[in-house]
């Protein structure tokens, strides 16, 4: 009776103690990095439900998708913000602000800190962290001005316990917790949008095209996978409820959020057991 009591606070504490409704027939969805994997099925789960779906990546949708007519692609380099300002410009011209978005585009790569390069690595940085920074101050304002809208950031359960070749990925990740913590703050008290709902993902290893480098590590720890379609169900339930929260699938790794907090010999025995580093990486020089 406690847990639930507290789960219910915390979920509407989340939620400003006020009720909104979501009308998925006439809301404008922006998913980002729909190309494949998470943003792709996404985009599909809403067309195939009748809703408008926005999608931006920087390569072309899959035929699968194309297919659908309220699907509407803008090829896009999310970490260039002077070009995506035209193609925001170009969205809302075409089809009207945005009433959801989805900030989903990442990308990763598995290299230890000393072996990257500056530039592949600001590139990270600018594609998973700052494209956030710049959807929101193209979009935001549309559902300010409403009081109505939801943002939906896709992050990773490296955010809360990262590993070998993921320093900076796991930052950027860690990076998008404070971004969505501090986002909610100013939506109640700066803008006084206490109806905008706000969520963030933490999702755990999922058969997409990100983590082809490291299944064989993953494999040699015994670590299970998921499938995209195991991952994405939670996720649009999630979406679908019109609520914002904190959703960490699958919920077994609910207890990472209070790893910080444990004694540090047990974090990181923790690390040390589930690194999927396989002895594979080169020593390689500083840059």
């Amino acid at each position: 009776m406690a847990l639930r009591i507290n789960s219910w606070l915390s979920w509407k504490a989340e939620n400003n103690w006020v009720e909104d409704k979501y009308d998925w027939d006439n809301e404008l969805v922006l998913v980002t990095g729909a190309s494949s994997g998470f943003g792709e099925l996404i985009a599909e789960k809403l067309a195939k439900r009748g809703t408008k779906v926005i999608t931006m990546s920087r390569r072309p949708l899959k035929p699968e998708l194309s297919v659908y007519k309220n699907i509407h692609h803008y090829q896009a380099d999310l970490s260039d913000w002077d070009g995506l300002t035209k193609v925001a410009s170009k969205i809302k011209s075409e089809h009207g602000d945005p009433t959801v978005l989805i900030l989903n585009a990442g990308v990763a790569s598995r290299t230890p800190i000393m072996n990257k390069e500056f530039s592949d690595i600001k590139k990270l940085v600018d594609v998973n962290l700052t494209s956030h920074f710049a959807m929101l101050h193209h979009f935001l304002p549309a559902m300010i001005k409403r009081n109505h809208g939801y943002v939906m950031s896709i992050a990773s359960v490296v955010s809360y316990l990262s590993m070998v070749g993921l320093c900076d990925y796991g930052s950027t990740k860690s990076g998008l917790i404070a971004l969505h913590e501090t986002l909610r703050q100013e939506l109640r008290h700066v803008h006084k949008a206490d109806k905008i709902r706000t969520s963030i993902v933490h999702t755990g290893w999922t058969k997409t095209p990100i983590i082809e480098d490291w299944e064989k590590g993953l494999k040699e720890r015994g670590q299970a996978t998921m499938t995209l379609e195991e991952a994405v169900d939670p996720i649009m339930e999630l979406l679908y409820s019109g609520y914002g929260t904190r959703l960490i699938v699958p919920s077994i790794l609910n207890f990472l959020p209070g790893v910080r907090g444990w004694p540090h010999w047990a974090q990181e025995f923790l690390r040390d057991k589930l690194n999927p580093y396989t002895g594979e990486y080169a020593a390689g020089s500083a840059h």
